[in-house]
């Protein structure tokens, strides 16, 4: 018997559901190179300052460092992400290293927070008056200073002559030659220690002395002061739990009442660096109860894009800029 066309009609329509359902599954399993980004958790860095044996200063107001959430795209989700104004396609190389697992990429974020919060300390602490100090921070394997000296040490002269310059550590040495025997002052957990070290020869310039160690200047606080590392790692909370650290050790309240967000990397020079997701992070200040929002100039003109009411967008370069807006600021 013949089919008409009027009677072909529901295999067409259950044809184009298998086709349209075909597609589904497909869009739904085929991940793109893409991660999303969206608002994250909103916390106020002072809660993550612990400091104890030192008088501390709980502001009033409060410095709201920002998180991001990035999550695998697949079709529909970059659908959505194209209608929503608050989530953003960040292509996966400009996040991810080349093969790098969930792990390993969660381990370098853990890692990248670490290092930021150890910075901010000693950003803080140098604001505040602390005097940074020659600190041994490596020691190079295989050298005979090794057996004598460890990573913490302060040095305070060399071959009898008070140091407070890195440089100063280096002309002193080359004045020997590889082999010979000086004495190095040192500060280890606050006693004084004086060691005798044999100069090694450098692999790079032969003939020339040293004595294998990394040094920086740094603060060591004659107190306990950490900042406690949450779940979120990467290094955009610098500024933030900068400004925390200065104003929970410090009299009066930086805040002056208000609320505060901001976001942005620190360096040991105080320099706020950009990071990713400021879209996300302006509108979530926002809704957190943000009146301003902390950005690095180099994030300024894309913050302005955010979507936004009334939280106002204040670019720093530093944290001496920083800590100017709020020297300015009104009490709330």
């Amino acid at each position: 018997m013949k089919l008409t066309r009027g009677a072909l009609w529901p295999l067409y329509v259950i044809g184009a559901l298998l086709v349209a359902g075909t597609l589904s599954v497909v869009a739904w399993n085929v991940e793109l190179p893409y991660l999303a980004y969206s608002s994250g958790p909103v916390a106020d860095a002072a809660d993550s300052i612990v400091a104890e044996d030192v008088e501390v200063y709980p502001p009033d107001g409060e410095l709201l460092m920002l998180t991001i959430v990035s999550q695998d795209v697949n079709v529909f989700d970059a659908v959505v992400a194209g209608i929503d104004p608050t989530i953003d396609l960040i292509r996966k190389e400009a996040v991810r290293l080349p093969e790098e697992t969930d792990e390993e990429y969660r381990n370098r974020v853990l890692e990248q927070m670490a290092d930021s919060n150890f910075i901010s300390i000693q950003v803080a602490l140098d604001r505040l008056g602390y005097a940074r100090e020659i600190v041994i921070t490596e020691i190079v394997n295989g050298v005979p200073s090794a057996e004598v000296l460890e990573p913490g040490d302060v040095v305070r002269a060399v071959d009898g002559v008070e140091v407070v310059d890195i440089e100063e550590i280096r002309s002193l040495i080359e004045a020997h030659e590889p082999g010979d025997v000086i004495p190095l002052e040192v500060e280890r957990e606050g006693q004084p220690l004086q060691v005798q070290v044999e100069l090694a020869e450098r692999e790079d310039e032969p003939g020339v002395p040293m004595v294998g160690l990394v040094l920086s200047r740094l603060v060591a606080p004659p107190f306990s002061l950490a900042i406690e590392e949450g779940d979120v790692g990467g290094p955009s909370a610098g500024l933030m739990h900068t400004l925390a650290v200065i104003d929970v050790l410090s009299e009066g309240d930086l805040t002056k009442g208000h609320v505060i967000a901001g976001t942005g990397t620190i360096d040991l020079e105080g320099s706020v660096g950009a990071i990713g997701g400021i879209r996300q992070k302006v509108p979530a200040a926002e809704a957190a109860g943000a009146s301003y929002i902390l950005v690095p100039q180099g994030n300024f003109q894309e913050a302005l894009t955010a979507e936004r009411q009334e939280i106002v967008i204040v670019p720093v370069t530093s944290i001496d800029q920083a800590l100017d807006f709020f020297e300015d600021l009104e009490p709330a």
